[in-house]
């Protein structure tokens, strides 16, 4: 099946967390894989996932979350990303607009413990470059939206349709 998360971890998907709903249906994350949580790295393509169905294709040049660095937090609220644009999952935990809209999707099945998050750690790739001529050095260049693209086709390619919450493709 096309949108079975079990068929792309051999592609370097790995699940991050699983998902919870809290007051006024903000998300809070459980049995996180820290080291992916919290890695400094910024270029991941995820995916939010149903049971084993992928219902979103997405991308992120941030980290996909930050620890919250406050002395005076639990170790289950410290756990937890910071919330804001900062971070992918973190954005994903209150804010607006796009945020705002899967999680109002994912309400009835985040209250049944059924979501989780995935996500593949894209390489940076280094290009030599010049300046007038002379060799200046290298760049580093990321290919997470182009990679999210390659898997919305491919789907798009497979079952006719966009995975459920994806609303487009830019």
């Amino acid at each position: 099946m096309t949108l079975d998360i079990n068929n792309y971890k051999i592609d370097g998907f790995k699940k991050v967390c699983n998902v919870t709903s809290t007051y006024k249906n903000y998300w809070e994350y459980t049995d996180i894989d820290e080291d992916l949580m919290f890695s400094d790295h910024r270029s991941w393509v995820y995916f939010i996932v149903e049971n084993d169905t992928i219902l979103k294709v997405g991308e992120t040049g941030n980290p996909l979350g930050i620890r919250k660095k406050s002395n005076k937090l639990s170790w289950k609220q410290n756990i937890q990303p910071k919330t804001g644009s900062e971070s992918r999952f973190g954005r994903y935990m209150k804010g607006s607009d796009t945020d705002e809209y899967v999680r109002d999707a994912l309400l009835e099945s985040i209250q049944i413990n059924q979501i989780s998050l995935w996500a593949k750690k894209c390489d940076y790739v280094e290009t030599p470059y010049t300046i007038w001529g002379s060799s200046a050095g290298s760049v580093t260049a990321t290919f997470h939206k182009d990679l999210e693209k390659k898997y919305l086709d491919y789907i798009v390619h497979q079952t006719g349709s966009l995975p459920r919450l994806n609303k487009g493709r830019a």
